[in-house]
């Protein structure tokens, strides 16, 4: 009878330790999984407010972009605007301007840290900005940190040129512009050097400039018979220009004519971009500002590394 109680009392012993060291490695195994949890989610917290960052600076940049253009434009304008008192004036270039503007801004921005709530915040840093092939890329690192983790992203930013492309729909009938010139158009600089259409003109006949004078159109312009310029002479076209005819005398003469559009010219009857166009001393002339504006691609201008 003793031994028997003997026996019980082991077998409740052995049971009572076996519980317990089951139930110990049940708990280390919680203790494990809620530690793994913890640190799942502050990872996710960090990622989420790393991307939070990528966001904030993206809204930024946009409004970067926007006045970069804004004062690249008003740059340009301003210059264009007194050419016709100093035709020699140098007029700055339009992407050139907005690239400093755009890297000032950047520059002045280069760290932003935010705390977002507590111990939570993100940081953007080292931006990078580089060009190829006519696009602009900013690269930059946006870190989320919690009280234990932190995720560092790398963000790509692209911004694009608008450029229209040729739809062949450009006007060829007079019609279709603000001033048409009946007669052989004969302007001879004397005490007023410059001559300015406030619209879209269509030259019916030849066109001469004499004199150090300055032709300025505020429009598209139709050259439909042959263009002289005979003496350090300017044309500037703040749109597009169809020729037909010769454009004579340029380089002999140091004389220039400015496309702030597209050149195209009349073949077979066809109008065709005109890319071997010839403007002579062209140093002064600015390069196209119509459709130049650059911008965000709202739906493919921003790759996130993680």
């Amino acid at each position: 009878m003793k031994n028997e109680k003997g026996y019980a009392l082991v077998l409740v012993l052995l049971i009572i330790t076996i519980t317990f060291t089951f139930a110990l490695s049940l708990s280390g195994m919680a203790l494990s999984a809620r530690k793994q949890f913890n640190k799942t989610d502050e990872i996710n917290r960090a990622t989420d407010l790393a991307e939070m960052g990528v966001a904030h600076y993206e809204a930024l940049l946009t409004r970067i972009v926007k006045n970069a253009n804004a004062e690249a434009d008003q740059a340009v304008q301003k210059a264009l605007d007194l050419l016709s008192e100093n035709p020699n004036l140098n007029v700055p270039d339009y992407d050139d301007v907005f690239i400093k503007v755009l890297s000032d801004e950047v520059g002045k921005n280069a760290y932003l840290p935010l705390a977002v709530d507590g111990a939570n915040s993100y940081e953007i840093s080292n931006p990078v900005i580089t060009t190829h092939n006519g696009k602009i890329s900013l690269t930059f690192d946006s870190k989320g940190l919690t009280d234990n983790e932190e995720k560092e992203l790398q963000g790509t930013l692209t911004i694009f040129k608008n450029k229209d492309s040729l739809d062949g729909d450009l006007a060829t009938n007079e019609d279709e512009y603000d001033y048409v010139v009946w007669e052989d158009f004969d302007f001879h600089g004397g005490k007023k050097h410059t001559e300015t259409f406030p619209g879209s003109t269509f030259f019916k006949k030849t066109v001469t400039l004499r004199g150090t004078s300055s032709l300025i159109i505020r429009g598209d312009a139709f050259f439909h018979s042959s263009v002289t310029l005979k003496g350090g002479d300017t044309i500037i076209v703040y749109g597009d220009a169809i020729f037909t005819g010769e454009v004579k005398d340029l380089k002999a003469n140091k004389a220039k004519i400015c496309i702030l559009g597209t050149p195209y010219r009349i073949v077979n009857q066809n109008i065709v971009e005109y890319p071997s166009f010839d403007g002579g001393d062209t140093d002064s002339c600015p390069k196209p500002i119509l459709d130049n504006e650059w911008s965000i691609d709202p739906d493919n201008g921003i790759e996130v590394k993680y």
